[in-house]
């Protein structure tokens, strides 16, 4: 309960306002994935197979992207890291299958009832995964969690989250392969905006 107490206070100074600088983001996200890049290569490419349909990505599409974040815990706390580590996403599977399903199910409709509420929900909960590993929140609270972070400068998370399909866009006009690059190093600049903002323990 206590951690439950923490989280709340932290959200709630988040979303009173805060100031994100996107440069030093990046430069951190840079920082982490140059340090191991091979495995986040490697993870990728994996994840790029697992999620290579609607289904396997409805299932696999929760724990796939915590991976990244767990990873990039470790390396950011000089720790070694494993492509194994990935895979401790696994571990609250169903959590994290239940928070992906909820995120398909919300955005799917905003896009259906008009793109732009579609591309605000997907921006609002970009932190829900961290809530669900980190913080150990049940899916539902971590969807509110983050909304409620995020509204705290929705303006610089979605300029952020611009940036990064930028990159990616890059990524997949450099022959396909890299995407295998800019994406782990856009998980990583994730990471490092929601340490930032809310910290991670």
């Amino acid at each position: 309960m206590q951690v439950i107490t923490d989280i709340g206070q932290k959200v709630n100074r988040a979303s009173d306002g805060f100031n994100l600088s996107i440069e030093n983001v990046m430069q951190i996200g840079f920082n982490l994935i140059r340090k191991s890049p091979g495995i986040y290569i490697i993870y990728s490419i994996v994840g790029f197979f697992a999620l290579s349909n609607p289904v396997s990505g409805l299932l696999l599409g929760g724990p796939i992207i915590a991976g990244y974040y767990i990873v990039s815990h470790q390396i950011s706390n000089e720790r070694d890291a494993t492509l194994a580590d990935f895979f401790r996403s696994f571990d609250k599977f169903l959590p994290l299958l239940i928070l992906n399903l909820l995120l398909g199910l919300i955005i799917f409709l905003g896009l259906m009832v008009l793109i732009i509420p579609g591309i605000y929900l997907a921006i609002s909960f970009l932190f829900a995964h961290f809530f669900v590993w980190f913080y150990d929140v049940d899916p539902l609270e971590a969807l509110r969690l983050s909304r409620k972070t995020v509204s705290g400068n929705f303006g610089q998370i979605l300029l952020l989250c611009l940036v990064l399909c930028g990159i990616n866009l890059l990524g997949v006009f450099a022959f396909g392969v890299g995407i295998l690059l800019t994406l782990p190093f856009s998980y990583c600049v994730v990471y490092a905006a929601f340490d930032d903002i809310i910290g991670i323990p």
